[in-house]
This record gives structure tokens, sequence and C-alpha cells, in this order.
């Protein structure tokens, strides 16, 4: 998916994040998520959390980029582009949550399961609509408007015209 975030150049090196929220332990709160400031380190709560210091942080320092440090989460996100992101084979690459939560629900559904038998109402999980994924994903496949790595992600699964 394309790219298109200046906020990246101002990403530093930042030391380990951590499994607590420090602004949250000063005043004896909780939190639901940890996320860390990508410009200066700092670790803050996520927005699910009662006190949202992570956001407090960006309201406070202007600091736009942030990760999670939750585990098994690989995100990043810039406040100002509203844009979230992954660093892969060391170049950044927007995350496109729904053509992500399709390859998941699509990969649930039984090995000989053809596209075709898929309804236009059909959903699966939490009523994710896998019918409007697949016709989303294959006219933007029509258009030209897949970069190579959302390609080769859709390709993969088997049975499936992109």
């Amino acid at each position: 998916m394309s790219f298109d975030c200046p906020h990246v150049a101002l990403i530093q090196p930042v030391p380990d994040g951590g499994s607590v929220c420090p602004s949250c332990v000063e005043i004896g709160g909780t939190w639901v998520n940890l996320r860390q400031c990508l410009v200066c380190g700092q670790v803050g709560c996520c927005d699910s959390s009662p006190d949202t210091h992570a956001t407090r942080h960006f309201q406070d320092t202007g600091h736009p980029v942030i990760r999670s440090i939750m585990p098994d989460e690989h995100w990043m996100w810039c406040y100002i582009c509203n844009l979230q992101f992954q660093e892969r084979a060391g170049r950044y690459v927007a995350v496109d949550a729904f053509l992500d939560a399709g390859l998941w629900f699509a990969s649930q559904l039984p090995p000989a399961t053809s596209i075709a038998e898929i309804r236009p109402d059909d959903t699966v999980g939490h009523d994710f609509p896998l019918r409007e994924w697949v016709a989303t994903y294959q006219e933007r496949g029509r258009q030209g408007d897949l970069d190579d790595d959302q390609r080769a992600a859709l390709e993969a699964i088997p049975d499936r015209r992109w």
C-alpha cells in the first residue's frame, strides 16, 4: 500500500519500552495497552486506558510517531497523518487493516471453499464481510491498485483470483 508520511524521518532508536506505563504507576492508575514514542522513547498507555498517556504525550510534545509495545503487535502510528504502518524488509509500509483482517478470515475457510461459493451477504467471525472483502480486492486487482506485497498475500490464498 502506498506510504506517504514525512514524520517517519523523526523516528529515533529507542530503548526497550518495558511493561508498565510510568505515568499510571505514578498516579496509581491502570492501563490496557502500552505505546512508545519513537521520537524520545516515552512509554504511555493507549487510548482504551483511562488516562490515555500516549496521546497526551503527543499533545504535549508534538512527537507524532508511536509504536505498540504489546507482545505480537508490530505496528506504528502517526498521529498527524492518521496512519498505521509497519517496517517490513527495512522499509515502512502502510497497514491496510481491511486487507489484513480479510486475509486472516479467508485463511479460516475450509480449504475446498471457492470464492464463488461465498454469497454477497456472507460474513464470518464477528460479522466480517468476507464477500465484500473479496469483491473489493478483486476490483482493486483489476484496476492495478494492489502493490506487490498485497498481490502476493492475496495470491497465496489457494483457488483465488485477484
